[in-house]
């Protein structure tokens, strides 16, 4: 349920409110003196006909800016004499022009579109190319126009060009803003009605809308270029009518489908709109109901509803909102079918729920019941909510009190009324209107030392908004159109009435004040408008507390209490126990079903599991049967370190890690959706139980998001607790039964720093000639005659020699020893021997037998110990190793599932969690635990509803044949005709299916025509061959082509997350200061964004701060008040001058771009992928997977001063994310890393660590320290 949600409405006398789908209370806008007739909405933008019966437009709830880049490119040429110069010749393209130059772009004639645009900053160059940077001048070279221009002047470059660039901003938003008359003369031809839609117009570019409306004169008109960057449009383009058709009302539904109504009660219909035809071919009649006149329609995705004249609600059947671009009969329907109820007005919204004004009681009701398979609903529920008490007069809300900065205009409600003696003027506020913003109607911020007294005369306040004016520095570049763009009231500030569309909480106002604002009076309501409102059906809004829709009746009648009254009756007796035996016996419980184990291969094997579990006793375990009911193995229910769900569709599984075991994983396979989901809730139940783990997990924990959008966290803190009586922890490893003479390897986990320790306790063979003790390092593959490992490091070699009765001590640097340490042999065959090794700050400390043997200087740094090698003929006993931090390896990380779907996570060191969904919605968690398929884990507290959307893709492939063109007849070497994007699966729309029961389709298979590299009119790309580089216009040379279909499918479920806001983001990056945090992202657009008043009680923030900048980036990452971000071409920066005072910084400033030679894929470039800061240190994924490190990274040295790379990997990394000295990664086989060795001093680390097999799609160890 999105926070932006709004239902409008307007009373009868011509106010409008808003009613947030997550409050409870209408709002009203701010009165200016502007009554209004009809309101059109889609999310964030609102068209409306004035009093006047004029049209103006409302933009609202954007927490993001709309920001237009304006680009101009500058073009020269090279002359013999002159050098480069702006003479062109007369075949070439403009001095200033466009990209492809074809279109004149001189930067003195590229003006604001209207007075509700400001210019932000002046003309700037642009000085990088493709993530290259430029000279301060910004030029590019290439041979000839339009040649591939290059940073290089050569000696044949004969052109250049530079890309200047200069961002505009709507500066209207929360305001209403005029749209321009049809005359010069607003009165000719005044507006009765106008609609706006359009929003989902099937393979239209993203951000298209449509507006149509109607005239006084009859005439229709649509208003051209309106999308959510340009919401003013460009101009009115009237449309047709069929003779003898006056018009008196129309709505458009969010697939451009546009009904109309007649005067005469007829309805007529816009067949033909399509993306490429907004205005669509021609009209269609339909018949309405029999016996009766249409007064109301609205248009929805499937559904068309209507009231007539006598009441009564018409749904209109076999819309298909889909066809209706090239269907006449899914653009009619196909009959009419009557509704209970009795409406004057009605409304569709998303989702084709349905609001409506009852006929009675003027109230506002709602159609519940509504899905994609029951359009028609079940009941009217009446929508009950509290009023926002009517404000005396238009010019009351420019006081404001501030001690209530957020509802000022609530405050008057407590105060005695003050008379206003002022020489406002509204009769000639519209002439004012059409070169500059209404007069007298512009809020005003007073300063903070104003405090509006009792009697207050605001005679000599300034109403002109000559304050506006003063920010207009062009006047000359306002439209020529007199009226495009005046503001009715400026941008909402914070002492506004920004709060309409804000949730309605007690935070924003005291209860005295909240008292005296809101009422529960009755409300006169003439129009209702829900385009912009998305109802849940599964969690409704707090709108229908009343009586009448929840009361039973049953619930209270007599004979019912009577039952009940007659059962607690009968339980007042006591009955002696004490002779009684024992009923029932305190045993464990057993679950068992039919399953299917899973291989690597994804061959399966049937089996029978059983459960065992014994709650007292706290131990359990899962037992694997045969068919035939012999037993193939039984697994410890405390070896489980993760379960996560694995499903495919049709094929329910989870997926249990037991790292102890020979097989790491398990994978089981369920006969059906809702047995493999209560084995799942069981299981995670059981293991949170067997390891202690409940409640909100500590700030030092570690997330992770699986492929199947799980979120897995592991928290340190019970494991970290395990400390022994020295003050240091101990790890204690299982050496009974190793074979020691072939070696016996185990890795030391916080490597060997000072102040840790390694305790060998065994008993030597009888028959002994030498056995020796390795600290060493990583092992590195070597290429000989076959891939081979081999430890390069040994920083201690320590080698008892009884053939030479000497202990030999010595180091191993880079694959050579050094000089050797020799000392006298204390052991004796067949005795027992204990060897303690201390690291000290300059050397080790070895004592054999509790006494002292030698020492021994570091010749190798001991952080670059990784592992302890025991060989020789003697058994172990024990080997202990003690460390100052906790040794947490990953056989001992469980890792609990949270609940909810993500696509990503961000944590940072106190505790704040944010997540982004596949749809790019922002997730804050809660301190939940459970929801979704995890009911009755961990309560209900902090759980709420989750939707998310993925697009499913296939590609539809053809090869071109010299008798029948391009068919679906490929070659045999060729790839599937219907295929994902390698080519190398099969992928049909028919067999496309969705992954389980909470998933559903919200669109049919449609064409992409934003395939990156360009489609033509049809959607295809053209190659010369498979998988050759594709592009959108055929040439002769082109033999293959491809062309994209998908669909979208939404997730319905539930966790312990709430949305933070509404804007769409990429990436995000949070940095802690003590109880606040900074959180930074990056929108959908490439913006770089920054939250405010993020706490650890309030973890979602405030709202949005936009920084200005010409790039466009796609990560980002904050550490200690460093941010660098990640340029959509590769190309890496660093915000200059963040700081407390100035949070946003200066400027953005190019940072060396990493070059490295290694690449695991050849086609891929070595830009910046994405990027995780620490302190002292950047960690870069280039995108051809390798890691490149930036070392020396600080806050006097933002930019740090050395890349060092990575090389020790098989695999390309995907994700990086690091914190202090933890430093995770994944990989793209799904498989998680852990860096080893990571200091102050060695930024780069040492080797990794296999931490989870996966598969993982992001982690996020950005809490604190966890060793």
């Amino acid at each position: 349920m999105s926070s932006n949600s709004l239902l409008f409405s307007i009373n009868n006398e011509g106010k409008v409110y808003a009613l947030s789908t997550s409050g409870s209370c209408w709002r009203e806008f701010m009165y200016l003196g502007l009554e209004f007739k009809t309101l059109s909405a889609v999310p964030h933008f609102l068209w409306a006909v004035g009093g006047d019966r004029q049209i103006y437009l409302h933009v609202h709830g954007l927490e993001i800016p709309i920001r237009v880049k304006e680009e101009s490119y500058e073009n020269e040429r090279w002359l013999p004499l002159e050098g480069f110069s702006g003479r062109l010749l007369p075949t070439d393209r403009y001095h200033f022009s466009s990209q492809d130059g074809t279109k004149d772009r001189s930067i003195d004639c590229i003006r604001l579109p209207s007075m509700a645009w400001q210019w932000e900053g002046d003309w700037q160059l642009e000085l990088t190319l493709d993530g290259q940077p430029l000279d301060h001048d910004g030029w590019t070279y290439a041979v000839d126009f339009p040649a591939q221009f290059g940073t290089v002047k050569q000696w044949k470059s004969c052109v250049r060009r530079r890309k200047w660039i200069r961002y505009r901003k709507f500066s209207a938003m929360n305001s209403w803003c005029a749209i321009a008359p049809l005359h010069k003369d607003p009165t000719q031809e005044p507006f009765i009605d106008v609609s706006i839609g359009g929003n989902q117009i099937p393979y239209a570019t993203p951000g298209t809308l449509s507006v149509w409306s109607i005239t006084a004169h009859g005439r229709v008109m649509y208003r051209a270029g309106v999308s959510t960057t340009s919401p003013e449009g460009l101009k009115w383009i009237n449309v047709s009518i069929p003779p003898n058709c006056d018009i008196k009302q129309i709505s458009v539904g969010p697939t451009g489908l546009v009904w109309a109504l007649l005067w005469t009660g007829r309805a007529i219909v816009r067949k033909g709109i399509n993306k490429d035809c907004l205005t669509g071919e021609a009209w269609l009649e339909v018949k309405s109901p029999a016996e009766t006149k249409l007064t109301s329609v609205a248009v929805g995705f499937n559904a068309v509803w209507a009231v007539s004249s006598d009441s009564r609600v018409w749904f209109r059947k076999g819309i298909e909102g889909h066809a209706v671009g090239h269907s006449e009969t899914a653009a009619m329907g196909s009959g009419w079918l009557e509704i209970n109820g009795n409406m004057l007005h009605i409304s569709v919204g998303i989702n084709d729920q349905v609001f409506a004004i009852g006929e009675s009681n003027k109230g506002v009701y709602w159609r519940s019941g509504i899905t994609p398979a029951e359009l028609t609903g079940k009941r009217w529920r009446m929508v009950q909510a509290n009023m926002q008490l009517s404000r005396t007069s238009s010019t009351a809300s420019i006081i404001s009190s501030t001690s209530n900065p957020k509802h000022h205009s609530l405050s008057l409600l407590n105060e005695n009324t003050v008379e206003l003696k002022t020489n406002i003027n509204l009769r000639n506020s519209w002439e004012e209107s059409h070169s500059a913003p209404i007069e007298n109607t512009l809020p005003l911020k007073p300063s903070k030392e104003l405090k509006p007294k009792k009697n207050v005369n605001i005679e000599n306040i300034d109403l002109t908004g000559k304050s506006y004016e003063t920010t207009l520095k062009n006047p000359r570049a306002w439209s020529p159109v007199r009226s495009v763009g005046s503001v009715v009231g400026m941008e909402a500030q914070p002492d506004s009435d920004s709060s309409v569309f804000d949730v309605d909480s007690g935070m924003y106002f005291d209860e005295e004040v909240s008292q005296a604002a809101w009422g529960t009076c009755d409300a006169t309501w003439t129009f209702i408008e829900a385009g912009a409102c998305a109802i849940d059906t599964i969690q409704v809004p707090h709108w229908f507390s009343d009586s009448k829709n929840v009361h039973n009746s049953d619930i209270t009648a007599k004979w019912r209490l009577e039952i009940l009254e007659n059962l607690k009756n009968g339980n007042n007796f006591n009955i002696d126990l004490s002779n009684f035996g024992l009923a029932i016996e305190e045993k464990g419980w057993t679950r068992s079903c039919e399953a299917r184990l899973v291989g690597e291969k994804k061959c399966g094997e049937d089996c029978i599991l059983s459960l065992y579990w014994h709650a007292i006793e706290n131990s359990g375990t899962l037992s694997v049967f045969q068919p035939d009911g012999t037993i193939k193995f039984i697994l410890n229910l405390e070896e489980i370190t993760s379960i996560i769900t694995s499903s495919e569709p049709g094929c329910p599984r989870i997926t249990l890690t037991i790292p102890n075991q020979s097989e790491k994983f398990i994978k089981i396979q369920f006969i059906s959706e809702m047995e493999q989901e209560e084995w799942f809730s069981v299981l995670i139940d059981i293991s949170s139980q067997l390891n202690g783990l409940s409640g909100k997990p500590s700030n030092s924990s570690i997330w992770m998001v699986t492929n199947s959008g799980d979120v897995l966290n592991f928290d340190p803190i019970v494991i970290q607790s395990n400390i022994d009586k020295q003050g240091s922890y101990v790890k204690d490893y299982r050496v009974f039964g190793k074979d020691i003479l072939t070696g016996y390897t185990n890795t030391l986990y916080n490597n060997f720093p000072p102040g840790s320790e390694l305790k060998v306790v065994g008993c030597l063979d009888d028959e002994i000639n030498r056995f020796h003790i390795n600290l060493q390092g990583p092992e590195v593959q070597k290429q000989r005659h076959k891939i081979e490992t081999e430890v390069l490091d040994i920083p201690l070699h320590f080698n008892a020699r009884f053939d030479e009765s000497t202990v030999v001590c010595n180091t191993k640097k880079a694959g050579h020893w050094d000089y050797e340490e020799r000392h006298p042999l204390p052991f004796r065959p067949g005795h027992e021997f204990t060897i303690t090794i201390t690291c000290a700050e300059k050397e080790f400390i070895i004592k054999i037998n509790d006494s002292q043997f030698c020492t021994y200087k570091h010749r190798l740094s001991p952080e670059s110990i990784t592992s302890v090698l025991v060989l020789g003929p003697l058994k172990l006993y024990t080997l202990e190793y003690f460390s100052r931090t906790a040794i947490i390896g990953p056989n001992e990380m469980i890792w609990r599932t949270i609940g909810g779907y993500l696509k990503k996570v961000e944590t940072c060191q106190n505790g704040i969690v944010w997540g982004i969904t596949h749809d790019h919605r922002a997730w804050v968690y809660t301190g939940g635990w459970g929801g979704g398929i995890l009911k009755g884990i961990g309560g209900n507290e902090g759980i709420h509803a989750m939707t998310d959307t993925q697009t499913y893709c296939v590609y539809e492939n053809q090869r071109w044949n010299p008798l029948s063109g391009y068919t679906s007849t490929g070659l045999p070497t060729d790839r599937y005709m219907w295929s994902d994007v390698t080519g190398k699966h099969k992928r049909t729309r028919e067999h496309t299916k969705l992954l389980n029961c909470h998933w559903h389709w919200i669109s049919e298979w449609m064409v992409d025509y934003n395939t990156p590299g360009g489609v033509d009119n049809e959607g295809w790309q053209y190659a010369t061959d498979f998988p050759a580089p594709y592009h959108g216009k055929k040439v002769f040379t082109d033999c293959v082509r491809r062309r994209r279909w998908y669909r979208k499918a939404q997730l319905v479920t539930e966790g312990p997350w709430i949305r933070a806001g509404s804007t769409a983001l990429l990436d995000i990056s949070l940095w802690a200061h003590e109880k606040t945090a900074s959180v930074w992202a990056i929108t959908m657009a490439g913006e770089a964004i920054y939250r405010t008043g993020v706490t650890n009680t309030t973890p979602a923030g405030l709202h949005w701060e936009h920084i200005n900048s010409p790039h466009s980036f796609v990560s980002i990452s904050i550490c200690n008040g460093v941010i660098w971000a990640v340029g959509r071409k590769g190309e890496l920066f660093y915000r200059e001058s963040v700081s407390e005072e100035n949070r946003g910084g200066v400027n953005w400033k190019l940072i060396e771009t990493p070059k490295c030679a290694l690449t695991f894929n050849p086609k891929a470039g070595s830009g910046a992928k994405l990027v995780s800061l620490t302190n002292n240190a950047a960690w870069v994924v280039l995108t051809n997977g390798v890691i490149a490190v930036r070392t020396e990274v600080s806050i006097q040295q933002q930019e740090g001063r050395h890349w060092k790379y990575l090389t020790d990997c098989e695999v390309p990394f995907r994700h990086v994310s690091c914190m202090d000295h933890e430093v995770w990664a994944v990989q793209n086989d799904g498989t998680v890393h852990r860096r080893l060795g990571v200091t102050e001093h060695n930024a780069a680390g040492i080797s990794w660590q296999l931490i989870h097999c996966g598969p993982i799609v992001h982690v996020s160890a950005r809490g604190s320290n966890v060793y």
